[in-house]
């Protein structure tokens, strides 16, 4: 007879993710960032985490049959050799705190109890998906009353980082610490909420999540993200297409569903332009003549007068690289990984090891300053842990993607549109990993949408599929 049950067991996961999905909102809040609740957020995520993986050993034959965790261990492992090997750095304590983090990534969120059902995960993703409707809803709101208001402020924390809240530079931070990680939260918001719109009954709910909808939209719009965009015509754009093939429609459904989602590609790109062409800029305008005034008679230069005057210089460095110095970022970091190209520098040994072995390299050396970060999470996996992590890594997005193609057959009409927004957001997810340090190496919202709803979309394939073996044996007998 077991210690303990099974319940408990699950009250700890539920409050491990809610708890984990707070930090993760948390640590991308201006507000929040530097405040006493981040660190507490961060110690009972550790503790729960504990607990729950503690719990989950006992019943660990529940948890074996999700697919790919013995190739997420080895990428743990890979993690752990690239600490071993760069400890000379003396950055391998705080690696090994993140090499934890990866691991409660992989095997907390990500892994899921195969004799729980379909509709228990059902459950369990419509409270996280309403925790972030709702907190992009009241944070998209906040940021476009700051940006009605003129409201601007900028702040250095205890570290010694600049922040900045409301509107700059012709875009809309918020409360957002980076305005990309806002976009692409509200991205995600948008399809949850349409989801929700489309499942749910009653008039005054379909209301709430069309509300939900045009506030993350107008802070997706005037947040100026182009990695926002790209993740919601992405995403919007499968699930057309997804509906159209999963309701086996002919060529004809098909090439339609194309169509409207270039016509919508087109709408909405055109659309969001022109308002942020006319609307921005004389916000921007009226934002310059504000603060003139409140520097006005002011003997010495204010951190919101001198990040004004950089603001300009850096809109005119846009223009000038519309890759906003990622492709130099990204050319660095490979020349990085050309210098230790089978296990990589580790993560927090990164920039210790480009100034010493690198000294010249761009990437402490421009206009910013010094990056940690190559804005390419799948560049981040080649640099910190070589061409052993990446192979690791896209062995295992392989083996989903075989995984998730070969399930459709067993996806039921009622689950179609649930199977649809976890694919979506997970694909907001991966193509944010190309542009921003998101999914791994970071407690973001993006690391837990990914993760946890990847989750669910490979318990679902369990559940209803079988195992790779039980697929290919169900699908010769169809």
């Amino acid at each position: 007879m077991r210690f303990i049950k099974k319940d408990y067991v699950r009250i700890l996961e539920w409050s491990f993710k809610i708890t984990y999905l707070l930090l993760g909102l948390a640590t991308f809040n201006v507000f929040l960032y530097s405040s006493p609740i981040q660190p507490l957020l961060v110690k009972l995520c550790l503790v729960l985490g504990m607990l729950t993986l503690l719990g989950r050993l006992i019943f660990f034959r529940d948890y074996i049959k999700t697919p790919g965790w013995i190739v997420l261990g080895l990428f743990c492992a890979s993690f752990l050799l690239s600490i071993i090997v760069n400890r000379s750095y003396g950055q391998a304590a705080s690696d090994l705190k993140w090499l934890i983090w990866t691991g409660m990534l992989f095997f907390l969120l990500y892994a899921c109890d195969s004799s729980r059902s379909v509709q228990a995960y059902k459950k369990e993703f419509t409270v996280v998906a309403h925790i972030i409707m709702i907190y992009g809803a009241l944070s998209a709101a906040a940021g476009l009353i700051m940006m009605k208001t003129l409201y601007y402020k900028a702040w250095f924390t205890g570290d010694g980082e600049t922040m900045f809240a409301g509107f700059r530079w012709e875009r809309l931070w918020g409360i957002y610490t980076d305005p990309n990680y806002g976009g692409v939260l509200s991205t995600a918001a948008i399809l949850m909420c349409l989801y929700f719109l489309l499942e749910k009954k009653g008039l005054l709910k379909k209301f709430l999540y069309i509300i939900m909808i045009v506030l993350n939209c107008g802070y997706l719009v005037f947040s100026d993200s182009r990695t926002a965009e790209v993740c919601l015509i992405a995403a919007v754009g499968f699930w057309f297409i997804y509906s159209a093939v999963m309701k086996k429609s002919k060529i004809k459904g098909v090439c339609i569903s194309l169509v409207v989602m270039a016509a919508f590609a087109a709408a909405f790109l055109g659309g969001s332009s022109y308002l942020k062409s006319e609307v921005s800029t004389q916000v921007q305008k009226q934002m310059d003549i504000k603060l003139k005034k409140d520097a006005a008679g002011k003997p010495k230069q204010t951190l919101n007068d001198q990040q004004t005057r950089h603001d300009k210089s850096r809109k005119q460095g846009v223009k000038d690289d519309f890759s906003s110095g990622r492709i130099a970022l990204w050319t660095g970091g490979l020349e990085v990984w050309k210098t230790k190209p089978v296990l990589g520098t580790g993560y927090n040994s990164f920039l210790p090891f480009v100034k010493d072995r690198l000294p010249d390299s761009y990437l402490i050396n421009n206009p910013q300053g010094e990056y940690v970060s190559l804005h390419n999470t799948y560049l981040n996996i080649l640099a910190y842990q070589g061409i052993v992590g990446f192979v690791i890594y896209a062995a295992f997005m392989i083996l989903v993607l075989i995984r998730w193609w070969r399930g459709q057959r067993f996806v039921k009409a009622e689950d179609r549109n649930y199977i649809a927004v976890l694919s979506a957001c997970v694909i907001i997810a991966a193509i944010s990993m190309l542009f921003l340090l998101d999914g791994l190496y970071t407690n973001s919202p993006g690391s837990f949408a990914l993760w946890t709803f990847l989750g669910y979309l490979m318990h679902y394939t369990v559940k209803e599929g079988g195992s790779f073996v039980q697929i290919q044996e169900n699908m010769e007998k169809q």
